[in-house]
């Protein structure tokens, strides 16, 4: 197997020269750079793709980073993603931030000196001033699902307040006045805009708003279950009750059954996201449903606009249409 050594003596050069061509470390001149990448093809000592990332200063690789992937909804995501990453001739480097700012900026840190040519992004706390670096250096970053920094970088965003809007109004029209909540991650802008929809079809529907029917949730199953615990326990029940996302709606439906409600008939439930396991629980669990793999073609038309050049100088903001899906859960034979 070739060593540095062997590139460093083919190509003429030492082997801090070889070393400061494969880390980008300090300046080489253009000569000498393709020097040291032609010596690298000509022994194997790299992978075709590191040479010619050195080459063409493109990797074909891209960041992705997301805030829990245990969940199915960021799961189904990556996979999205990744299909049209595949499908294109692109890698991904699947960061998990834990719902952390600081995991986040880690993972950006690591993603430049891994030379990523792009980045999508999940993000819990991202500001301007942490991806301004990435901007600089010509590394392009796509907003997905919700963005805090609309108007610094591309994004392909859901229309939260639309989709919380229909849920509630669905819930209405059969027949509810009592709708329970159960809020997600609350630093989000997800969860803002999910409640100011649910405000506005109130509203709407000429019904007071009650903050007492709002419960805390953090998306995973647990705080759906507990959520819906809470609510069900208030002196005037809520005979509906709309989770933030699928897997709390999934926790509220455990109650359900732990209480023997009948649902729809006695609690109706209503989620968000439309993962797939919904259509599969029992009852079927209405949902109103994000078009992934639709967002996630958006997402990166978007990159590889900006890795080549064909993106106008303004930020660009693609807003989604998220689709109400009816089922079991909340319609009345």
């Amino acid at each position: 197997m070739a060593t540095i050594r062997d590139v460093a003596l083919l190509a003429g050069v030492s082997t801090a020269t070889v070393s400061h061509v494969l880390n980008n470390t300090r300046t080489v001149s253009e000569v000498t750079r393709d020097r040291v990448v032609a010596a690298m093809e000509a022994l194997g000592y790299q992978p075709n793709a590191v040479a010619r990332s050195l080459r063409v200063n493109e990797t074909l690789t891209i960041g992705l980073i997301l805030p829990d992937v245990e969940l199915p909804f960021f799961a189904w995501v990556a996979k999205c993603i990744e299909k049209v990453a595949s499908d294109l001739g692109y890698n991904i480097i699947l960061c998990n931030s834990g719902w952390s700012l600081s995991r986040e900026l880690r993972y950006l840190e690591n993603l430049q000196t891994r030379r990523v040519d792009g980045l999508i992004c999940i993000s819990v706390g991202l500001t301007n001033e942490h991806v301004a670096p990435l901007l600089r250096r010509h590394m392009p970053v796509v907003w997905f699902e919700e963005a805090r920094i609309e108007g610094v970088s591309d994004a392909v965003l859901i229309d939260n307040v639309r989709g919380a809007y229909e849920a509630t109004r669905h819930l209405v029209a059969q027949g509810h006045r009592r709708i329970g909540c159960i809020l997600g991650y609350t630093p989000t802008v997800v969860t803002s805009d999910r409640l100011l929809g649910y405000q506005h079809a109130l509203r709407e529907a000429g019904l007071p708003f009650d903050r007492t029917l709002l419960c805390s949730g953090d998306y995973e199953a647990p705080s759906g279950l507990r959520g819906a615990r809470q609510l069900l326990d208030l002196a005037e029940p809520p005979t509906a009750i709309f989770a933030f996302n699928d897997m709390m709606a999934l926790g509220a439906l455990q109650v359900a059954h732990e209480r023997h409600l009948r649902v729809p008939d006695q609690l109706a439930l209503i989620g968000f996201d439309g993962i797939p396991l919904t259509e599969f629980m029992s009852p079927s669990l209405s949902t109103v449903r994000q078009p992934i793999p639709e967002m996630s073609r958006i997402a990166f038309d978007l990159l590889l606009d900006r890795i080549h050049d064909r993106a106008p100088n303004e930020s660009r903001t693609v807003r989604v249409e998220p689709v109400l899906v009816p089922r079991a859960s909340t319609l009345l034979v």
